[in-house]
């Protein structure tokens, strides 16, 4: 009985699946990357010139040896890096378009995190780290894509390989799962947390129509956020591995996500990388069923 456990947990990682997903993971990865960097790295002077505030959030070293970089150079990684994470959102050289984007990204991150730093960037590093080892997401939805099929002609559906997909998602998932152990663990059964949250003043973390509303203030409205929050962060990373609980679980995911970005000021990244990594649990038979309602004519 052992083996066979086994075997369906490891089922996720081999063989190929349906390209789709992994395409529109990949696409939204990198814009989430691009809003998140791009001014930052488009206005250079701001955050990069000699005698800038800066802030140390992740490499010390290259934090405290910033100063002995030349401009120009940084000038060069920055334009490099904007190159590859272009090239990740185009599906060109996807593993190449990680190594430059990745290294360029968490060098700039180093040098001045603060306009940069969020808790997203632990899932960038890591994802971004996925895409160097692994490869994978430019089979559809992309231009690589569409030169291999204009060479070759080929009209079969685009396969993916299971392996980048089954570890981003098991990434995003464990991510959003001891989240909510820790909320556990912090009390919050047993306070009303997102009472806290929700009364924070306008510009600090909440929205502005999330401040100035009373009724997000509300006692039933509060304690449904917080209960929501932790049934959702320990429930839909389990419920979405099983296809009988899997679409009830997604829709749910999302809705808790697109609670987060309409009431929370946190960054795109944040977004796009765990909403949509959440759609690499649907499987081929579920993926074809939506592809196929939605070329159906309205």
């Amino acid at each position: 009985m052992v083996r066979p456990a086994i075997d369906r947990f490891f089922r996720a990682f081999e063989g190929t699946r349906n390209a789709y997903p992994v395409a529109v993971f990949r696409i939204a990865f990198y814009v989430g990357i691009a809003l998140h960097f791009f001014p930052s790295l488009l206005w250079f002077d701001e955050g990069y010139r000699p005698g800038a505030l800066r802030s140390d959030e992740w490499s010390e070293w290259l934090f405290g040896h910033f100063w002995r970089f030349p401009q120009r150079d940084l000038h060069l990684l920055a334009v490099l890096t904007i190159v590859a994470c272009v090239m990740g959102i185009v599906g060109v050289l996807p593993r190449v378009a990680a190594i430059v984007g990745g290294i360029g990204l968490y060098c700039f991150a180093s040098f001045n995190a603060l306009h940069l730093q969020t808790l997203a960037l632990v899932e960038t590093w890591a994802i971004l780290l996925l895409s160097m080892i692994c490869g994978g997401g430019a089979e559809a939805l992309s231009v690589q894509a569409l030169v291999r099929r204009w060479k070759t002609g080929a009209a079969a559906p685009p396969r993916e390989s299971r392996l980048f997909a089954g570890l981003v998602l098991y990434q995003v998932l464990l991510a959003v799962f001891f989240a909510g152990v820790e909320k556990v663990l912090a009390g919050w059964p047993f306070t009303n947390e997102m009472s806290i949250v929700l009364s924070y003043p306008r510009g600090f973390l909440v929205r502005d129509w999330v401040a100035g509303s009373s009724f997000m203030h509300g006692w039933l409205v509060t304690h449904f956020a917080t209960w929501f929050t932790m049934l959702v962060e320990l429930g839909t990373p389990i419920a979405l591995l099983f296809k009988r609980t899997r679409l009830v679980a997604l829709v749910l995911y999302q809705a808790f996500f697109l609670g987060i970005v309409a009431m929370l000021e946190v960054p795109p990244l944040f977004y796009f990388t765990f909403a949509f990594g959440g759609l690499l649990a649907l499987d081929d038979e579920e993926v074809d069923r939506l592809c196929a309602r939605l070329r159906r004519p309205s």
